[in-house]
């Protein structure tokens, strides 16, 4: 159409009032464009296929989950005179009042007094308020370190402030494995032995191995011994354990009779064969991971609360906790160059010195948990049951993995986001890592490590630092190629020989076995991964094994050891 505006003048009388009549013009309607036709071909698009793309390649992981935590105070503080003494040892002196007798008696010792009013339900130690003109008589009242200076939510009372701030009594960060530690006198040149013991194999004198850690051997494996005087060698495991089944995890024997005179050095160390390779033993260091926002997880950017209505057998408050900002492990890699299948909620135990917990505990140390083994009280290994912060007492400390574990600044470097996850061993031919001692952290109360009123006493507590959240599984199988194979990913192994060995990360989901595929939400382009972690605080030695135990009065209490009365570990058959 002309793109000069057309005017009609109505034909009858101008005014708004005149009606139009029909007119008929010749007018052709031009255009240079025009609507595209219909596609001939039409597309379907598959939601879950596109959906499961989507999945596979986000890199982002929202974690959540909830604590079920199994926690008790038997190693309560001493004395406290600021506090009067209320919630330590020195409170039962409140008891001796002769208006209150026990059985009629008005002249009470200490003695009795603790054996009176010391009480202990659901493993938190207590006793009930004394005093008649108190407001709620009968109230148990927990021992110091009470269960909100435990629990993961903050305390609103503070130990000696109460009307100080809240404060964190744990701290919770995501971290990944990082960094191989081959130096440590553990694993550097092969896996620390302890001990060797002579054992009987089918009326045959043979030795058993002792490691510090699991030795991840079966019976029929290769074994290569060295740095001893006598058992220098590969051998072939014969048995695992020792000649009453114990410790089969721990002790391996191999047929040769003990050395006169003992066999083991500081040095002496195994190796296990596989294909004619030797594994490798190292450390793992597990760093902090990033979030969608920033370089480095902050300890602000999660939050614990009590989940509602929530506890478990022992009264102990179940919590929830959530981490806000999202975790983004695009192009991060693990400690050996692959990409991240393991991700790990990291617990710290806040200190005094560190992110205060108001002068109440002490230093966070860590190291590692091994079985009670008499010889390891002679061999410096970071073994968590002999370490302490009392210098020489009652014995000096095994030196720890770290001696100021901290959520910031990790060990008082500057900067330092590293922390001592676990004990691994790694063979080449596998392509395979194997746990063999997983860290943890222990700590104590500044009152019991300094104070000499009924001390001091270094025993204190120790818990698993940190839990497996796994992202991603590794293929059961390995691969093989060389330099001509297509599809080789980076981080294959490089034998030396031509070949290239490896194993296929596996899509989310999919399962290459009978167990159970690894799988869960995805939504709003990132992964919800949620789990209950049981958190387990124990006593460094509750039966009187590793030297720690206090033993003069008042004594702390000692623990009964469960019998088996079900099971008997038997040695193997190996005929």
């Amino acid at each position: 159409m002309d793109t000069n505006r057309i005017k009609q003048r109505l034909n009858s009388e101008t005014s708004k009032q005149s009606v139009n009549t029909d007119t008929f013009l010749k007018i052709n309607l031009d255009g240079e464009e025009r609507l595209l036709p219909p596609d001939e071909i039409n597309k379907v698009v598959n939601v879950g296929d596109r959906f499961n793309e989507e999945r596979q390649r986000s890199k982002f992981y929202r974690i959540l989950g909830t604590i079920n935590p199994t926690i008790s105070n038997p190693l309560f503080n001493l004395n406290d005179g600021s506090m009067s003494n209320n919630c330590t040892w020195s409170v039962f002196n409140n008891f001796l009042d002769t208006s209150y007798p026990i059985d009629g008696t008005p002249d009470i010792t200490y003695s009795d007094s603790i054996k009176s009013h010391l009480k202990e339900i659901n493993g938190w130690f207590g006793y009930k308020n004394p005093n008649i003109s108190d407001i709620g008589l009968c109230n148990f009242i927990d021992m110091e370190p009470k269960r909100e200076r435990l629990s993961f939510v903050p305390d609103i009372t503070p130990y000696h402030n109460p009307s100080a701030y809240p404060v964190k009594n744990w701290e919770l960060t995501i971290t990944y494995p990082k960094i191989m530690d081959k130096t440590h006198n553990m694993v550097n040149g092969g896996l620390l032995i302890v001990e060797d013991v002579s054992v009987i194999v089918s009326s045959r004198q043979m030795t058993a191995i002792g490691m510090a850690c699991l030795h991840n051997l079966i019976i029929g494996d290769i074994v290569k011994v060295s740095g001893t005087n006598g058992y220098d060698g590969e051998h072939v495991i014969v048995r695992t354990g020792l000649d009453n089944g114990d410790l089969k995890g721990y002790y391996f024997v191999i047929d040769i009779p003990p050395t006169i005179g003992g066999g083991i050095g500081g040095n002496s160390r195994i190796k296990r064969m596989f294909g004619g390779q030797e594994s490798e033993y190292y450390f793992r260091k597990f760093r902090k991971i990033k979030t969608r926002n920033a370089s480095v997880i902050e300890s602000d950017d999660y939050e614990t609360y009590k989940l509602a209505f929530s506890e478990n057998i022992y009264t102990d408050d179940i919590t929830q906790f959530v981490f806000n900002d999202d975790i983004d492990i695009s192009n991060l890699t693990d400690n050996l160059g692959r990409p991240l299948s393991e991700l790990y909620l990291t617990i710290i135990k806040t200190s005094s010195s560190v992110n205060s917990s108001d002068l109440l505990f002490g230093d966070i140390s860590s190291g590692i948990e091994t079985p009670f083994i008499s010889e390891l009280t002679n061999i410096s290994i970071p073994a968590i049951n002999k370490i302490h912060n009392g210098n020489g007492l009652p014995f000096i400390s095994h030196v720890p993995l770290e001696q100021k574990v901290s959520i910031d600044n990790n060990n008082l470097i500057q900067n330092n986001i590293d922390y001592y996850g676990d004990l691994v061993e790694y063979n080449k031919i596998e392509v395979k890592e194997t746990i063999l001692a997983e860290v943890s952290h222990r700590f104590n109360t500044f009152n019991r490590e300094t104070s000499q009123t009924f001390g001091p006493r270094q025993e204190g507590y120790f818990y698993k630092a940190h839990n497996l959240i796994k992202i991603r599984e590794y293929s059961n199988y390995v691969e093989q190629g060389d330099k001509f194979t297509e599809g080789i990913p980076d981080y294959a192994v490089d034998l030396g020989d031509g070949r290239f060995l490896w194993r296929d990360l596996l899509d989310i989901g999919f399962n290459e076995t009978n167990d159970k595929a690894l799988d869960y939400p995805f939504l709003n382009n990132s992964h919800y991964m949620y789990d209950n972690y049981c958190f387990y605080l124990r006593r460094q030695d509750p039966f009187a094994n590793w030297g720690l135990y206090y033993y003069d009065f008042p004594s702390d209490p000692i623990g009964d050891k469960i019998t088996d009365k079900f099971t008997t570990n038997t040695e193997d058959y190996v005929c």
